[in-house]
């Protein structure tokens, strides 16, 4: 297609991308496990998973997930399942895609 008048054709993005994932959950032996088993009853596994207990008991934990060749309609459905989940409190989603030559 052409441009018109100098207009720039909209950028077209592919339909996988790296989806993210930013968890906040109680600290609880079970926590890394439940956050996980979304993923695993789907088949798939986080290319990325860094986990950390904060807060000055320890009473928190930070987990962030990346999966790779994602499409959004599973990151929308993980990030549902995790917020469902009892031990979590706060899930943020984010999407990392690889920028297009100009």
């Amino acid at each position: 297609m052409s441009s018109q008048a100098g207009r720039a054709e909209p950028a077209q993005y592919p339909k996988t991308f790296t989806a993210c994932f930013s968890v906040v959950a109680e600290s609880d032996p079970n926590t890394l496990s439940r956050v996980l088993e979304p993923f695993t009853k789907r088949g798939l596994m986080p290319s990325h998973v860094y986990a950390m207990r904060v807060a000055e008991r320890g009473d928190a934990m930070h987990i962030d997930l990346q999966l790779a060749g994602c499409d959004a309609e599973t990151s929308w459905r993980l990030a549902n399942d995790l917020r469902g989940l009892h031990l979590v409190q706060t899930v943020l989603t984010s999407e990392k895609r690889m920028a297009e030559p100009v």
